[in-house]
């Protein structure tokens, strides 16, 4: 399978996962494999358990855990729906500072309005330990972006993680005071 293609693979994966209405994951977010490529199917994306276990499995995209029987897959965060209950981890040990990339045009509500950021339709708001990481998150839309560093310390709400190995790290509300607005640094060439 080509990169643009496991690319194609991993978002397709992921929206089934995260916001899927006509799919049935469970209260922890799992959906069996073989539901995952029936839907896959149905947006003409024609796959085999084996290249979805290639995508969700040890080695394959960060995003997602295979089952320890190899059946089912789910995403490790960016849930919109509300009946999938995400244990955070490691609410003790987030690093002492997160970032988030948002476009510009979000910046008057979440600063000058006060409204700091916000979950909007996922369950959680997604921050990275890495700047680099939060600007190519926040790059996929392609427009001019701001940069925030945050003090974990001084957030009220947790700050967790759903696995170890997840540089991700989820919360629900960051108040516009705790917000620090950082330069984008350059990509490195």
């Amino acid at each position: 399978m080509s990169r643009n293609n496991t690319q194609r693979l991993g978002g397709a994966i992921a929206f089934i996962l995260r916001h899927a209405d006509d799919v049935e994951v469970d209260s922890v977010g799992w959906l069996p494999l073989e539901d995952i490529v029936a839907r896959l199917a149905v947006d003409g994306i024609e796959v085999t358990v084996d290249d979805v276990v290639r995508e969700v499995g040890p080695g394959g995209n960060d995003r997602f855990e295979l089952s320890i029987d190899g059946t089912k897959a789910r995403a490790f965060y960016g849930h919109s729906q509300p009946n999938v209950n995400i244990e955070l981890i490691d609410t003790e040990r987030a690093p002492q500072y997160l970032y988030h990339a948002t476009p510009e045009y979000n910046l008057e509500a979440i600063l000058d309005r006060r409204e700091g950021l916000l979950p909007q339709k996922r369950l959680y708001i997604h921050l990275s330990e890495d700047p680099m990481r939060a600007v190519e998150v926040g790059n996929r839309r392609g427009v001019p972006l701001a940069l925030f560093e945050i003090e974990t310390k001084e957030l009220r709400e947790p700050v967790g993680r759903t696995s170890p190995e997840s540089s991700v790290w989820l919360t629900t509300f960051v108040p516009a005071k705790l917000l620090w607005r950082i330069a984008v640094p350059e990509a490195k060439v």
